[in-house]
Order: C-alpha cells, then structure tokens, then sequence
C-alpha cells in the first residue's frame, strides 16, 4: 500500500465530494425555478492494483445527471398565458438568434410584438414553426352566418285569417342581432303568425305557423318564412316533410344566416324567448387569450366572441435525460437524447396542457439539505484520511 496512493485516493474523495456539492448548491439555488430539474451526482470507483497481501487503494470518479424526465409540482396562476405540461414532451422555443431549443419552462407573457416569451427570454413555437404570435392592436370581427333562436308559440292563439305578416297582420313578434361583412349590427325582426295550413294551402289543424324573417328598412323587407308544423304534444315536427327545422335568409350586406328552429314549441297561453345564440362580433381587439388542453389558442373579444388564432405543437424524446442543458433553462438535442417527436398536446405519447399553470422545479429542499451535510461529513472525512497518510509520510521521512 502506498501512501502516495492513499493521498490520491483521499483528492479523488474530496474532488468528488466537491462535485456533489456543486450540484446541491444548483438544485437549492433554483428550486423556485419554473421547469427546473434537479441534478443528480452519481459515485462510482477506479479500483487500483493488488494482490492478496496487500492493497493499492483507488479512486473514485462521479458522473452529474440531470433528471429531466421527472415531472415537477404545478403552480397554478391566474394568467392564461402560464402553461403547463402534465406529462410527456417539451415546449418548443427559440431564442433570438433562431436556434431551437425545448424546455418545461412555461411562464409564458406576451411581449410589445404579441409573442409568447418565458422568463429566459425564449419565444414559444407553433405547429408552424414560427413564433406564437397574437395580434392585440388590430381590430377584427366576423360576419354572422348561423344561430338559433328557440321560442314558446301560446298554443291558445286562435287561427289567423288573410295574409300574415307585417306590418299588423301577425300573432307575435321578436329581434335578433346580426352582423354584416363590415362587422355593423343589423337588426332582424321575426313574425310568428298562426295559420292552420301548410305552404300549399291545405288545411292541416291549429297546430300550423308561419315564422318571417324581415329586415327594418321601412317600408320592412321580408328575407325568407317557413311554415312549422307541431305535434300533438307542442313538439316541432322536423324533417323537410311536414315541416323544416331551420330557417336561412341574406343578412342586409351580410352573409347567408341559417337559424336553427328546432327548439322552438308550442304550449300554454303565452309567448316566450327561450334560447338566442347567434355567432358573429363587431370589430373589436383582442382582450385576452384562451389556451385549451390541446394547443389551440384563441383570441377572445369584446362579447365573449373568439377565433382560433393559432396551435402549440410539444416534442418528446426517447431519453429525455440525455439533453443538454442550456443558459435559460433550455435544453438542446444530442445523440444520447435521440430526435425530437412532434406532436400536438393530448396525442398518444404527448402530454396535455394546462392553462394557468406552471410547473415548478422537481427538487425537494429536505432532501438535498441532507445531501449537502453529507457530502460536508465525507468531504471532512477525506482531509482526515489525506491529513492522516501526510502525517505517516512525515514519520518516514524523519526516519533518516
């Protein structure tokens, strides 16, 4: 056994104690850090050379890892913009150069350009793969093109006589809001008028009316009506025969509207709206975002009124672990880590998003403050070991 070895062996413990240390102090040092993941310090020995009589001490070599594919704690928020992945994959990123590069970091804010950014400065990617970009300046708006609008008919309305319809000639009247190509509110009035016979004429029962649809010019302007036929139970009768379900009319400098009827009945001894819901908005800009748990990403507007701006596609690795980390909590692709998958969030092997979350670093704070004292206590020990082997050192040369 020499003593020389035994010194080397005891630097070799003290390196590796060091090295364990220093990755303690990175995991503790972040662990408020969205997406970060721990390192880990692996030991492993260099056994040296020696017979049955002896023995030729070694050393001992580490190796740091970093575990990426253990999941972290979510932090939910209240900004839409957070985003969160619970499971497989990686956001995929890009700094201000152009270079791609993927993270669990998902502290996103949208910058002065509209663009999604995180905390280390890096944009989100879309399933385009350019930046996810929301306009917040420019109005937009969408002509409507379909709704529905459901009402109760008093079925103790007696039977209407003539030529219904405006200006007087009908049993009840209601308005709907629409929007033109130009993004105007256009009203629309609709009539109901029972009359006992279907288009053609014939008499059926007291359980026929007609619906109109005219426009509020004056003198009014009929678009379109449509005879609806109830059962005996005060049910619309749908199908072409014996009587439709929707009816669609040309909005004024609009586009065709189809109104869907089929909710509407007849029953009692008054008239009611029950269900209005027409699609389109006047010009507007965007006053917040709405991520869902598949990527899409709409732009919401005055009114509740959205449109689907954009999707975020993640990539997985078959080792995630063998990414290499990056400044900014990014990782880049190496060989080890293979080729990234893409895929949109909630595809077989991705995972989902959440919105208003972020995930939080995997490192336990108890666990590494117990690492830390005993890496203290194996580093102490080593000096006592390279102090002890100095000390012997000492009394051989004093041998002289």
């Amino acid at each position: 056994m020499g003593l020389y070895g035994i010194m080397n062996t005891s630097v070799s413990g003290m390196n590796a104690q060091s090295n364990k240390l220093s990755t303690v102090a990175d995991n503790i040092s972040n662990a408020n850090t969205v997406g970060y993941k721990r390192y880990k310090t692996a030991f492993s020995s260099l056994v040296g050379s020696g017979g049955s009589s002896g023995h030729e001490s070694g050393i001992v070599n580490t190796t740091v890892v970093q575990t990426v594919r253990q999941q972290g704690a979510f932090n939910f928020t209240s900004r839409g913009t957070d985003l969160a992945i619970n499971g497989k994959g990686f956001f995929q990123v890009q700094d201000s150069q152009g270079s791609t590069y993927y993270t669990r970091a998902g502290d996103f804010v949208l910058d002065k350009n509209g663009q999604m950014v995180n905390s280390g400065g890096y944009k989100l990617l879309s399933a385009g793969g350019a930046p996810v970009t929301v306009d917040l300046n420019t109005p937009v708006w969408q002509a409507s093109s379909e709704g529905e609008l459901g009402v109760n008919l008093a079925s103790s309305t007696p039977v209407r006589a003539g030529t219904v319809g405006l200006p007087s000639n009908f049993d009840y009247k209601t308005s709907v809001s629409a929007y033109d190509q130009n993004g105007n509110v256009v009203k629309i009035d609709l009539v109901y008028s029972k009359t006992g016979q279907n288009m053609t004429g014939t008499t059926v029962d007291d359980s026929t009316w007609k619906v109109q649809a005219y426009s509020t010019a004056t003198p009014p302007v009929e678009l379109a009506d449509v005879d609806l036929v109830f059962d005996g139970s005060g049910n619309l009768m749908g199908g072409a025969t014996p009587s439709p379900t929707e009816l669609a009319f040309t909005v004024p400098n609009g586009e065709t509207l189809t109104l869907d009827l089929s909710k509407t009945v007849t029953a009692g001894d008054k008239f009611s709206v029950n269900k209005v819901d027409i699609d389109g908005y006047g010009p507007s800009t965007i006053k917040n975002i709405r991520i869902e748990s598949d990527g899409r990403v709409f732009g919401v507007y005055e009114g509740s009124a959205e449109k689907l701006l954009d999707q975020i596609q993640i990539v997985n690795f078959s080792n995630p672990d063998g990414l290499q980390a990056k400044s900014g909590n990014v990782y880049a692709a190496t060989d080890a880590s293979g080729d990234p998958a893409v895929g949109f969030p909630g595809d077989n092997g991705f995972g989902t998003l959440y919105s208003g979350a972020v995930e939080g670093s995997n490192v336990d704070l108890a666990a590494e403050l117990t690492e830390m004292v005993q890496a203290q206590r194996t580093y102490s020990a080593n000096t006592k070991v390279f102090n002890a082997s100095s000390e012997l050192l000492q009394e051989l040369n004093n041998l002289r």
